[in-house]
Order: C-alpha cells, then structure tokens, then sequence
C-alpha cells in the first residue's frame, strides 16, 4: 500500500528506470519498521542535534547550514523480510528491532559473546546500546567488559554511566552495573585488567575461542594494534572507534575481508588523553605534559 502510494506521488518517475529495485527496497523496509524507536538511531541523531545546539549556544563552530542526511542502509536485510519475521510479540522488548530486522537477527543479538575493551566514554555508549538492543541478553551470550581506570569526577560529564556516588570505584564493575539495571536479562562479567601480552594467561586461546567479536574503546594507538593482532589471529571482526575532542573515528574491521586497523597509520596526535596522563603515562611527553598542566592549574588559572 506505501508502495502504490510512493507511486502515484512519484511524478519525476524516480522509481522507474535501473534504480527501480533499490528504490522499492527501500520504500518496502520504511514501511515495515516506521514504527520502530532503535536506540542506535536515537544515540546517533541526539548526538548531532546535541551538538548543534551547543554549536549555537557557544558560537565556536560553525552549524551545519543546509539539509542533512543520514542513513544505515548497509545495516538492513537485502531484502524484506516475510511478515512472520518482522511481526511484532506485542510483549517483547525488541519488537523495534524484530519490526526491522527480523526474528532470527534478534536471536543471534541476544546469543552473541563480545568483549569491550574500556568502560570510557565510547564503553558507556556501546554499554547502552547494547543493553537496549538485547545484545548478550540471551542464554548463550556474555559481554566480557574490562578497564583498569576508576572513575574521577571529571568523567562524569561524558560518561553517562556514572554518578557522584560512584567516584572511585572501577569503571567496568560500574558499567556492568548500570547496564545490567537497563536490562537485566544481560550477562555481562566485568574485569579490571589491562589487555595485552602480559594478560595473556587471562585472554587467552580458551577465552577468544568463545567469543564472536571484540569492540575497543581504547585511548591509546598501542593497545589498539595488539587487539587487532588478536583479532587477526583469532579470525574476530573488530569494532574499533576513538574520539580526540570534536574528532571521531569508526571502523570495522573483519579478517580477510576489510583492511584491518594497524594496515594504516595516522599522523601522531598532539594531543594526548587526560585519563593516559593521570593514570597510566608510559611515554616521556606524558610525564612532561602532566607536568604543565599541573603548573598551570595551580599558578595560571588560578591567578
């Protein structure tokens, strides 16, 4: 019926012609899951409006000044689902994600094994996410969550997890906490390890054997590239992200198949990461960076 009207509107024939299955497929899923609220979409779409407002409220960027347009097409099934598939319980959950992706998607959402690797801002998010989606929510799935830093009061305003009352403790045993509020049907077992080759007897062959893919929300280039070594050897996709500021990066990484992260390397980063500096420094630049901004702190702002 959407389809017959996207027809009779559809005076410029731009569904006619080499682009006319795409266009259809497209049509044929918007009117299956238009319905639907998925929590990735609303993370993604909140975050720019988010930013636009700031950008307006502070004046220091400039605000996109047009349409915007974003979509996730890669994300939906190649074609539409029978209506069994995507027809709704009525008293589950995840009837937005079944309404677009279907059943049997779902199913393997609930029962995959994933390791997160940091509880920061971008493990907060990812937490969520996959709290609202039913991701490890199943009888066979687990999220392994690790991350040796606890929380400082100035991670509260980007790691939404957390609150005044959590201040010192471990961020991935509060994480796994508030995640578990979310949905409790998650099985998540949080760690206080770092990831890398002296943690080996701990990650090791028995314990990535299990697992279905790995998800970084690391702040330094180094654990990045052993991960993906593991990954590589483990023949694991690999979700690997990093933010540096108002800079962002996403890729996905499955073996054989995309290039993996340590194929490419960027420029170095003159900037480095406040939690590196005060918790873990392992490079002189660091040690000499949280020397400054000690100095500043206590005789330039101050003044």
């Amino acid at each position: 019926e959407v389809l017959s009207l996207a027809k009779t509107l559809d005076t410029e024939k731009l569904l006619e012609g080499d682009n006319n299955a795409a266009a259809e497929r497209i049509i044929l899923h918007l009117a299956s899951g238009s319905r639907s609220i998925l929590s990735p979409m609303c993370a993604t779409l909140g975050g720019i409006v988010g930013q636009e407002v700031l950008k307006s409220c502070s004046g220091k960027f400039t605000p996109i000044n047009g349409f915007f347009y974003f979509d996730a097409d890669e994300c939906l099934p190649e074609s539409p689902l029978s209506s069994s598939d995507v027809s709704p319980t009525g008293t589950s959950r995840y009837d937005s994600n079944i309404a677009v992706f279907g059943k049997e998607t779902q199913q393997k959402l609930l029962d995959l094994n994933y390791f997160l690797i940091g509880a920061g801002a971008i493990g907060c998010e990812m937490l969520k996410n996959w709290a609202l989606m039913g991701v490890a929510c199943g009888e066979k799935g687990k999220i392994h969550i690790t991350d040796m830093d606890r929380i400082e009061k100035s991670n509260l305003s980007r790691q939404f997890l957390f609150r005044n009352s959590d201040i010192n403790e471990f961020k991935s045993a509060t994480a796994a906490r508030a995640a578990k509020a979310m949905n409790p049907s998650m099985n998540i077992v949080p760690y206080q390890e770092k990831v890398g080759a002296d943690t080996e007897e701990i990650f090791g062959d028995d314990f990535y054997d299990k697992l279905s893919g790995v998800c970084t929300a690391l702040d330094n280039v180094e654990a990045r590239l052993y991960v993906d070594q593991r990954c590589l050897f483990y023949r694991l996709p690999m979700l690997e992200s990093g933010t540096l500021g108002t800079k962002g990066n996403t890729q996905v990484v499955i073996p054989n198949v995309t290039e993996n992260y340590g194929a490419t390397r960027d420029p170095p980063e003159k900037s480095i990461p406040v939690c590196t500096l005060k918790n873990f420094p392992n490079q002189i630049q660091h040690t000499l960076q949280w020397a400054r901004d000690y100095f500043e702190g206590e005789f330039k702002q101050s003044a």
